[in-house]
């Protein structure tokens, strides 16, 4: 499985009722395609989400995410740097 980010901008902010909203509207579309949300990170201002979730491919995540209308401004796959070189 390949960690894919998922990046976000919500104009106005997102409001928790839209935010639970497109959670329960999305889930099933990510249970059906074996994605496995792992973290999100919602900006204080909720301008801004980065999500973290595990899949087969970032193609996966955009079409569980285009079946279930949830928005997003980019899919790619990422890898996790752990930790900084000794030369830094």
């Amino acid at each position: 499985m390949a960690r894919i980010v998922v990046e976000t901008t919500y104009d106005p902010p997102i409001s928790q009722a839209l935010w639970d909203e497109l959670v329960e509207r999305g889930m099933p579309c990510l249970v059906e395609r074996n994605i496995t949300w792992k973290q999100t990170y919602l900006s204080c201002d909720r301008k801004r989400s980065i999500c973290e979730l595990e899949a087969a491919d970032a193609d996966t995540v955009r079409a569980a995410y285009q079946r279930g209308d949830i928005p997003y401004d980019q899919i790619w796959s990422a890898d996790l740097i752990e930790t900084l070189p000794a030369t830094i």
